[in-house]
Parts: C-alpha cells; sequence; structure tokens
C-alpha cells in the first residue's frame, strides 16, 4: 500500500497511508525485538547451554557459533531494523520497497537452515518452504493489515478488496499446494495421527481454510465476521508453524544414505548420456519461478493483443524457449547429477549464467510491462510508473552499471569456486538454489547490456557491446585453465564424503575446466554473431528513418551541411583576400625602399 499509493500535499500521506506507516512502525519494531531475543534464546535451545552458562564467554560463544540459527537470526534482525529505520526516517515509496524486498529474502534464513533440511526428499521439502515463506508472509500479513485497517477506517472497505483479488486467491492456492508438499515430506510415509507433527499440519489446514472462509464472507453483509475469521485463521497457521520447530518430525527418523543426507536422494548410476535424459527429478523452485514468468509474460502478451497493439512473436519464443531450457536442464539428469558431479554442475552454471539469459533478455520482458500495464486503471497506471522511476533510479543505473556488472560477472567464477565458498555452499540444497539463481541473475545483468531490447539507464554503442563481449573471453578462458591445471580439486573434502564409486574427482574438474574454457567461449561468439545481427538492422532502420526523412522533407542534415561549406567557403574566401591584401602591402613597401 506504501508502494503503490501516492503521497499527498499535508505530511505526505493520506489518512488511511499514516495509519498503515504507522502499523509498520509498529510491527517492525516488535519483529526486530523479537528476533533480538530469539538470537540469544534459540541459540541456548539449539546447542543446549543453560541460561547460567552466559555467564562463561566460551559458552556464550559456542550457543551464538555452533548452529547457524543464531546467524540466521541475526539476518532477520538486520531486516527488521532496517524496515523500522525506513519507517521512521522515510516517506519514499522506493525505501519501502527496497526494505520490503530485504525482509522478504531475509526471512528466509530460518527457513532453509530448519527441519526442511533433513531428512529423504528434502530438496522438495526445502523448495516448497522457500516458495511458501514469502506468499505467507505477503498473502497473510495483507489480509491482517486490511483487517486492522478496516476496523480504523470502516469506511476504506480494504478487506472486500483484498478479498476480491485473483492475486490474493492465487497466494492462498499456492500455500495449500507448497503445505501438501511440506507434509508429504515431513511425515516420510507415516500417518497423519502417527505423530504430533501429523496433528499440527492438520490444525495448520483447518488455519488456513478458516482463512479463505473468512475470505469469502469478507463482501458479504456481516463483513466483521470475515474480520474474526481471516484473524482467527491466521493466528492458527502462524502458531502451528511456530510450534511445528520444537517437536521432530518423522522425516528426523527415516532411514537416509550420506549421499541423500546432502542432496535428498541418491545417485546410484553413472551419468551417462541416457541416465542424464531419463532420470528426471524436478527443481521445485526453478520450474515454479519459471512457470509463473512464463504465465505472466503471456497474459501481458494476450493484454496488448485485446487492445489491439502487436507485439513481436520471436520475443514471446525466446521467453519461453528460456524457460523451457531452464525447466529441462533442471528437472533432467543434468541437474540431478549437478550438485555431486563438479563436471556437471559446470554445465549447469555455463547454461544458467549464458545460454538462458541470452534467449531472456532478448524478450524485452520491462518493455512488456510498462505497455501492458497502461490504460489498465489507476494501479496499471501507478505500476507503470513505479517501473518507469525505478529505471530511472540512481540505484540502478549503478546497479546496472558496465563497470560494476563487468567486475560481478567475472569475478563471480573466481571468488566462488578458488575459494572455500563453493566447499560451504555445495553442501546444502538451500545453497545449490542459491547459486542457481545467483548465476541466473548475474548472467541476465550481463547480456541486458550487450543484446537486452529493454531500454536500461545505460545503453552502450554497438561497438561498445562488441568490445564488452571480447573483453570477457579472456577471463573465461583463464578461468577454465586454472580449475584444468590446479592440483587441489575444489570441494574435495564433498565430493570425497560422498563416496560416489562412479565418480572420478580430479577427471570431472579438468571436465569442468574445458567446459569453462570452451563452453564458455562458444555462446560469447554466438551472441556476438546476435550483436552484428542487430548492428546491421539498427543501421537498415536509421538509414530507412533518414531516407523517410527526406522525402518528406523533415530532415535538415543536407541543409546543415551545405550552410557548413558555404561558411567555410566565405572564411576561406575572408582568407585569401586578406592574404592578397597583406602580399600587395609588402611589395609596395618594397618599391618605395627601392
Amino acid at each position: 500500500m506504501l508502494i503503490f499509493t501516492p503521497r499527498t500535499a499535508q505530511l505526505g500521506r493520506t489518512r488511511t497511508t499514516a495509519t498503515a506507516q504507522a502499523l509498520v512502525r509498529a510491527c517492525s519494531g516488535v519483529w526486530a525485538t523479537a528476533v533480538l531475543l530469539l538470537i540469544v534464546v534459540d541459540g541456548l535451545n539449539t546447542t543446549g547451554v543453560s541460561l547460567t552458562g552466559l555467564d562463561s564467554p566460551e559458552q556464550l560463544w559456542f550457543a551464538l557459533t555452533g548452529t547457524f540459527y543464531p546467524a540466521a537470526w541475526l539476518i532477520v534482525f538486520a531486516a527488521a531494523f532496517t524496515v523500522f529505520s525506513v519507517s521512521i526516517l522515510s516517506e519514499s515509496w522506493a525505501a519501502y520497497a527496497v526494505s520490503l524486498w530485504i525482509g522478504m529474502i531475509a526471512i528466509l534464513a530460518p527457513v532453509v537452515i530448519s527441519q526442511v533440511l533433513v531428512g529423504p526428499n528434502h530438496d522438495f521439502g526445502e523448495d516448497a518452504a522457500i516458495i511458501q515463506t514469502p506468499v505467507a508472509t505477503v498473502v497473510l500479513g495483507l489480509l491482517l493489515v486490511g483487517v486492522l485497517l478496516d476496523i480504523g477506517h470502516p469506511s476504506g472497505r480494504i478487506m472486500p478488496q483484498l478479498s476480491c483479488s485473483r492475486l490474493m486467491w492465487a497466494g492462498l492456492i499456492s500455500i495449500g499446494g507448497t503445505d501438501v508438499v511440506i507434509s508429504v515430506f515431513k511425515l516420510a510415509g507415516t500417518a497423519l495421527t502417527d505423530s504430533i507433527t501429523g496433528w499440527q499440519l492438520t490444525t495448520r489446514w483447518i488455519g488456513l481454510l478458516v482463512v479463505a472462509l473468512g475470505m469469502l464472507t469478507a463482501s458479504s453483509t456481516r463483513p466483521q465476521w470475515g474480520r474474526l475469521g481471516v484473524v482467527a485463521g491466521v493466528t492458527v497457521w502462524v502458531t502451528m508453524t511456530a510450534a511445528m520447530t520444537f517437536i521432530p518430525s518423522p522425516n528426523y527418523f527415516a532411514p537416509n544414505s550420506i549421499v541423500a543426507v546432502f542432496l535428498g536422494y541418491t545417485l546410484d548410476a553413472a551419468p551417462d548420456p541416457i541416465i542424464l535424459l531419463t532420470h528426471w527429478r524436478i527443481n521445485l523452485l526453478l520450474t515454479t519461478i519459471a512457470a509463473v514468468a512464463m504465465i505472466g509474460y503471456c497474459l501481458g502478451v494476450r493484454r496488448l493483443r485485446r487492445r489491439g497493439d502487436h507485439w513481436p512473436v520471436l520475443r514471446t519464443i525466446c521467453w519461453l524457449i528460456g524457460w523451457l531450457l531452464t525447466i529441462v536442464l533442471m528437472g533432467s539428469g543434468i541437474g540431478k547429477y549437478s550438485p555431486g558431479d563438479f563436471g556437471i554442475h559446470m554445465v549447469v552454471h555455463m547454461t544458467l549464467n549464458m545460454l538462458i539469459p541470452s534467449f531472456l533478455v532478448g524478450a524485452g520482458p520491462i518493455t512488456l510491462l510498462l505497455r501492458a500495464s497502461t490504460g489498465t486503471g489507476p494501479l496499471g497506471h501507478m505500476v507503470h510508473a513505479r517501473v518507469n522511476q525505478v529505471i530511472n533510479s540512481p540505484g540502478l543505473r549503478l546497479l546496472l552499471h558496465p563497470l560494476f556488472v563487468f567486475v560481478v560477472y567475472v569475478a563471480s567464477y573466481y571468488a566462488l569456486y578458488l575459494s572455500p565458498l563453493f566447499g560451504e555452499l555445495i553442501r546444502y540444497h538451500w545453497g545449490h538454489q542459491l547459486m542457481n539463481v545467483h548465476f541466473l541473475i548475474v548472467g541476465y545483468m550481463f547480456f541486458s547490456l550487450v543484446i537486452g531490447v529493454d531500454k536500461l539507464p545505460f545503453e552502450l554503442p554497438h561497438i561498445g557491446r562488441l568490445g564488452y563481449v571480447i573483453a570477457a573471453m579472456p577471463f573465461h578462458a583463464f578461468f577454465g585453465i586454472v580449475l584444468m591445471m590446479t592440483n587441489t580439486p575444489v570441494a574435495q573434502n564433498f565430493y570425497r564424503t560422498l563416496d560416489l564409486p562412479w565418480l572420478d574427482i580430479a577427471a570431472e574438474q579438468y571436465f569442468a575446466g574445458g567446459i569453462a574454457w570452451a563452453g564458455g567461449e562458444l555462446p560469447l561468439l554466438g551472441v556476438v554473431i546476435v550483436l552484428a545481427v542487430q548492428w546491421t538492422r539498427q543501421d537498415k532502420r536509421d538509414a530507412k528513418r533518414f531516407d523517410r526523412h527526406e522525402d518528406a522533407g523533415l530532415s535538415d542534415e543536407f541543409a546543415a551541411y551545405n550552410d557548413m561549406l558555404r561558411r567555410l567557403a566565405e572564411r576561406d574566401g575572408v582568407a585569401v583576400a586578406a592574404d592578397a591584401t597583406s602580399r600587395s602591402e609588402k611589395e609596395g613597401l618594397k618599391y618605395n625602399e627601392q
């Protein structure tokens, strides 16, 4: 609300948004205080240190560093304190938007290291939790805020608007769908009534159902019952979610292998081409992102066509190909074997970092969003305005500065693989997904500056784009050579722990170096070809535009050119006359002297 509501002349906010700002300030303050306490309390609880142990610096340090929970809550505290500071110091919608994204990412920290990280098939459970957590935070949080605002301002009728929103219902359905995946994972084949976790999950489903019923009755003649249902349902859902963290679920006690402890599944067969093509295991997170991206893009194209506007079919094809490649790459045996085989991991890295972004940037998603959001009512107009403001904001100019993007794009290889960072991240499923998302985002940023069709803060000339790509090639080649020549395999302790009988760690690292070398150069050469085609087409369009202007008499370039020649001729004529006068004067002086 604070992001999409324009400010007024008086105090910057309307009455309703001022109340929303006060709620943000109060809730973020409580949030930051509670999380600050959890840093210590959860650290003591997970390490078994008593409160009296806080007198000893060694025990306190062990409590704060013995598990990931204190560090995770520290990340959340930083986000909560940021939101609280913004609510006090800023009236800018951009500040609220940035703090919202920081908070949405930070709340994942304690989730990804919790019960969803343990047990068979934890890759499915963790992906479902990563999807559910931010969606539930937005949907359930908006419903609670809507109830509070309607109570404070009965004429606002915010809850009925939220209850009729398709996006809110889609979010509620996604919460239920991911909850099913989490429940199946946590129960690990046991019945609902066989464990406390089963009863907790059942209670949580009931709470979600009560929320849905509350939304349905929010627009009725007795909206107070709808508000009561929403508050009761959200309270039950949140309470059960917190209670589930204190009791080990059945997935803790399910039989497991060493490989499945790290990956969530086993890798029994050697990865030959048939295995890589047939042994599929869906990557729930990236598949969901791809599906949402394709659906949203197609809805935007449909809106344009209904309005009678044209959108290039080739751009739509590029978008669909890019995301379908993502689904196939991460869902096939290539994605399945990538955490356990460094060579296959490098194939995934290069594809996510180079090939897929090359298709996505050619689809012009930002341009489509701007065009589709015009003429769609007040909300669409505000979205259009906000997107334009983001594109022209100083923050995005810094983020998409060619030098910054180039450094991040190139340095990511060296910082990740030539330091202990990769060995730490590869041990956890959230680490796999974090690297995959990073590869995709950084690749998109790089290629958007080279062959992207969206209007960005920095528009490099074609010759600059060509030099930009060529400058990146030696870094890829050198990185590949380093991998091939090094004597110490990357993350060798992790791969030795997996103890896969078919895995030759040194050979796979040599193969990965070759992929980084050759596989990095080939896509960039393809980009050079695409860039050359774009350059040629741009020259043709400029020539046609110039001819049209000439035929219509709108171009004054020739007139300006002729005027420049005339002024040069006049200047030369004056210079010649002056030179002739000077020579005649000199000759006259000589004659007089004689």
